[in-house]
């Protein structure tokens, strides 16, 4: 929506060659060195389809790339550029908590891409990827781990039906068993469909042991609570009316139980609170001065939010000790001409990725006294071809 309609690619020229150099040539480590790595799926309509490029951290922010990288899905993605509707959403890439499976989506060839993660942080697909996505433009997806009998996951993908290159697609969700070794089964009978231009854009597993999710509905200005049972059969729980389109969504790693989103129409955060069933309630409204604020990022303490600003290029800190009532810390300003869409922080805790809609990846020091950024590097060029969109971004240690 709001990455969509902004155009400030002549601004952006003079990072291209800084960005560049950072790139770096092929990482060569020994096999027991823990490695910081980070991942960027490209959404790619053309010939070149779907890959994801990956990067390992040194330590100070500076980055170099993964053997072999790019690494192809063997998808294609949605046709479109930087901002229509088809790119609202977020979680379109996820790894297992081991740190051994990724998940990528392929919005145009309608499927998911599963890989093996190597040691080195190369990644190959398994045998069989992709599998089909049980719906038209695949877009984000959740992972409970080993609530199933015989340690079985279970993975709920949103099926947007938002590409403007195909016609006669249904929103809803499916879900699947998710072996060990990454092999997806739908489940028979799992889809639920939701109304024609209801455009979902996001769902998150709930922390505990229900198997529960939470699933942003764009253009129906929802954050819902879906169960699934023993089979993957989804029923909802629970929904809270946002005050606007919502895009964009964290949970709350602790125990307060609440969840963030993004109200992108009128730049602010909305908190949402459940309960031990599931039921949502909104909290609280809290103003961003920001424009167009859409993606979330939260520390592993509960204690920082991170929003992204795609209109005023900037990335705001919020204090969430009180989770219902966060407060601004910082208005983190980008290069002027930037982009900012999906974020996440690395597993350190010192470091905030922010995806660039022009084809860069910002990499952010966070203060470990107060959790405010910095921005000491100029970004990463992500060499993406014309008309291909930078989305997902995940984060693991190896």
């Amino acid at each position: 929506m709001a990455v969509a309609r902004i155009s400030r690619k002549l601004a952006y020229g003079a990072m291209l060659a800084a960005g560049a150099l950072l790139a770096g040539s092929l990482l060569s480590v020994s096999a027991h060195a823990q490695l910081n790595l980070v991942y960027v799926e490209i959404n790619g309509a053309n010939l070149h389809g779907n890959v994801v490029e990956g990067f390992s951290n040194d330590g100070t922010g500076k980055l170099t790339k993964l053997p072999h990288s790019p690494y192809p899905t063997k998808g294609f993605g949605v046709t479109g550029i930087q901002s229509d509707p088809q790119f609202d959403s977020d979680g379109e890439m996820i790894a297992n908590s081991a740190g051994t499976l990724m998940f990528a989506v392929n919005g145009h060839s309608n499927s998911i891409t599963v890989y093996n993660i190597n040691t080195d942080g190369s990644m190959r697909p398994i045998v069989g990827s992709p599998f089909a996505s049980g719906g038209q433009d695949p877009v984000s997806l959740a992972l409970k781990e080993n609530v199933l009998p015989n340690n079985v996951s279970i993975l709920m993908a949103v099926n947007k039906a938002s590409d403007p290159g195909q016609t006669g697609g249904v929103p809803g969700y499916t879900t699947f068993d998710v072996a060990t070794t990454g092999v997806l089964t739908m489940n028979t009978g799992s889809t639920f469909n939701l109304p024609i231009g209801t455009s979902p854009a996001q769902v998150l597993p709930r922390p505990g042991k229900l198997v529960q999710f939470f699933a942003v509905e764009f253009m129906n200005d929802k954050l819902v609570t879906y169960q699934a049972n023993a089979s993957g059969i989804l029923t909802e729980i629970s929904e809270a009316i946002a005050p606007t389109a919502t895009l964009g969504a964290v949970v709350e790693p602790g125990t307060q139980k609440a969840v963030f989103t993004g109200l992108p129409m009128s730049s602010q955060v909305g908190v949402f609170s459940y309960d031990t069933f599931g039921n949502l309630t909104l909290l609280n409204q809290v103003a961003d001065t920001g424009s167009l604020i859409c993606w979330l990022a939260e520390n592993t303490a509960g204690t920082r939010l991170y929003t992204s600003e795609s209109g005023s290029a900037t990335v705001s800190v919020y204090d969430t000790t009180a989770p219902s009532k966060p407060t601004q810390l910082q208005h983190f300003s980008l290069a002027p001409g930037s982009i900012p869409a999906h974020l996440k922080l690395d597993p350190t805790g010192n470091f905030l990725y922010v995806v660039d809609r022009l084809g860069f990846l910002h990499v952010l020091t966070v203060s470990q006294v107060d959790g405010t950024l910095s921005e000491p590097n100029a970004p990463v060029s992500l060499h993406i071809p014309a008309g291909a969109v930078p989305m997902a971004v995940v984060t693991l240690m190896k």
